[in-house]
């Protein structure tokens, strides 16, 4: 019986490969290389290189990023680009225009994203883009764009990005993005844009992600908005905004993200936000609201972010919170708090992770007594509320702590005991204290800490305060943390990096003699000084008796020789003050 060339694994077939199918592979492998490795045609001045990305593949990147560029050699890229990235440093601009270069001879067919950053482009040619129905982003951030149209961008059937932020943009007609019938994310922030006029954003119904940010709006039209009624994110930071007409809010009932920090607002109604149900997000940060009243949320119920921090609210409402079961993050840092009614964090008891309580005028039994109703809190703000020292006891209900932030105070020992109770502390900042030293205890427990900060204190550079965190400087995980330390005393030693200190460096400690007789010292040049102040008074009031008893005893001889003088003194010193009422009497008569 003829051996058959198969064999079968399971139910399938498989040829067994001879030597003349090996050669054919060894070709096809060899080929393969020669096409992936061809020669790409690249300026000098950029930079091309291969790179290869899970979904799309291999991918072309040409950037250009040395600056005082004032043409954009384009005759030389190549025509295979997926990304081109040009840019400059702040210091060495570029001084470009846009035109029909990336279409004609031949367009750039396989454009996916172009980036022409801080490169001072004053406007964008008519049908710049036509031909590139690839591209899928458009970065001109950082130039100076004053105005756009239209025709700026016909073509882009598939532009899903498009960023013009920091530029000089101040107007915009209707319809001006008619054309990116795909767009789903434009951000129009840092520009000088004063108005949005009817129908700007036409034909964008797919737009998801909206950021006007930095533009002296000071009002915001409703008949914008109409085009966008399913977008996800709005952002609206210092736009000189005082009110927002709610009608807004009927017209993108779909709005998870809503970030107007930082405005004018002084008062919000209760019905503010009551048409966005789906709304999780919320920033009100940096406003001027004075009071947050009851049940402001209370449609709000899948808010799980709430930033409410630099107002100038006095008391969190009882009922303020109400109905925000799913809220985790809660900032209140910088108002003027100083109590808290409990019923206000009934609501988000079991739900709340994080909560800032910084730079209020918090006392700290007040922060204790909510603490104890939050077990499952994992981070906690504490900055800023001049904290001399926080009790060792302080987290015992919170023992799931990950980050806790208590810069900013007035701390002179590194908090150990209170640390010991918070096992999975993965984040601290203790910045901007008053440390001075740590010891090896303190050290070892900051060893399980991920993240750390511990600038800006007051370490003391001497053998005995820091000799032990040089040597684990060197020898363990916390390397990086107390490298980039700065000594504050001595004075020889302050602003000294530790990573340029060595033991050797280090101011020796101070005998236990030493001290000793350092205080004795301090003790007799004090009371020196006491005793030469009392003998100085006393010199003082001896010197004044006597020359007042001399001058008393000059004066009364004087007066027993020249009795005839006494007479004639009737304004001058004691006697007019003895003749006073015989000059009186002799007046009444």
């Amino acid at each position: 019986m003829k051996k058959e060339n198969w064999r079968r694994p399971g139910s399938r077939r498989f040829p067994r490969f001879t030597g003349r199918h090996w050669l054919l592979l060894g070709w096809t492998i060899l080929l393969a290389i020669k096409n992936d490795g061809a020669e790409i045609t690249c300026p000098e001045e950029c930079t091309c290189r291969t790179t290869y990305h899970r979904e799309e593949g291999r991918l072309l990147r040409i950037a250009c990023s040395r600056g005082d560029m004032h043409s954009i050699p384009v005759d030389y890229f190549d025509r295979n680009a997926h990304i081109i990235a040009i840019s400059a440093p702040p210091d060495n601009p570029n001084f470009l225009t846009i035109g029909p270069i990336f279409t004609q001879p031949a367009p750039f067919t396989n454009l996916q994203e172009l980036h022409i950053v801080n490169s001072n482009v004053p406007s964008i040619g008519q049908y710049s883009f036509w031909g590139l129905q690839n591209l899928r982003l458009i970065n001109l951030t950082y130039n100076n764009l004053t105005s756009i149209n239209a025709d700026n961008f016909r073509g882009l059937i598939n532009l899903t990005e498009l960023h013009l932020d920091h530029n000089n943009i101040e107007q915009m007609p209707s319809e001006t993005f008619r054309h990116l019938t795909a767009l789903r994310t434009l951000i129009l922030s840092n520009n000088q844009i004063s108005t949005l006029v009817p129908r700007l954003f036409r034909m964008l119904a797919k737009l998801s992600y909206l950021d006007l940010s930095d533009n002296p709006l000071a009002d915001l039209n409703p008949e914008v908005f109409k085009d966008i009624q399913h977008l996800r994110v709005l952002k609206c930071r210092r736009c000189l905004l005082r009110r927002v007409n709610t009608q807004i809010y009927h017209l993108v009932p779909h709005l998870e993200e809503l970030d107007l920090g930082e405005n004018l607002f002084k008062y919000l109604t209760p019905d503010e936000f009551i048409s966005l149900k789906k709304l999780k997000k919320l920033k009100l940060d940096g406003n001027q609201l004075s009071v947050v009243v009851d049940h402001m949320f209370g449609r709000n119920r899948e808010l799980r972010a709430l930033s409410l921090a630099r107002n100038r609210l006095a008391l969190l409402a009882p009922a303020a919170l109400a109905n925000l079961t799913a809220l985790a993050h809660l900032d209140i840092s910088h108002n003027k708090i100083d109590k808290f009614h409990l019923q206000t964090f009934a609501p988000i008891v079991e739900s709340l992770k994080t909560i800032n309580f910084s730079g209020n005028n918090l006392p700290l039994n007040e922060i204790a007594i909510v603490l104890q109703i939050l077990p499952d809190i994992h981070g906690v703000g504490m900055a800023n509320l001049s904290l001399p020292d926080i009790p060792p006891n302080f987290f015992t209900y919170n023992e799931h702590l990950v980050a806790l932030d208590i810069s900013w105070n007035k701390l002179t020992k590194f908090p150990y005991k209170l640390l010991t109770k918070t096992k999975f502390l993965q984040r601290l900042d203790i910045s901007h204290n008053k440390l001075q030293t740590l010891s090896e205890q303190d050290l070892q427990r900051l060893e399980a800490i991920a993240q750390i900060d511990l600038s800006k204190n007051s370490w003391h550079c001497d053998q005995c305060s820091a000799g032990t965190m040089i040597v684990y400087m060197t020898t363990t995980v916390l390397n990086g943390t107390i490298r980039h330390l700065k000594c504050y005393s001595p004075m020889r030693l302050r602003g000294k990096s530790f990573a340029d200190m060595s033991f050797d460096r280090l101011d020796p400690c101070p005998s236990t003699h030493e001290a000793q007789m350092s205080v004795i010292a301090g003790l007799m040049l004090l009371c020196i000084a006491v005793l030469a102040a009392v003998a100085g008074a006393l010199c003082c009031t001896r010197r004044r008796a006597a020359h007042y008893y001399t001058n008393e005893e000059k004066r009364r001889e004087h007066e027993h020789d020249h009795p005839e003088e006494l007479l004639g003194r009737t304004e001058l010193g004691s006697v007019a003050t003895i003749h006073a009422p015989y000059h009186l009497v002799a007046k009444g008569s």
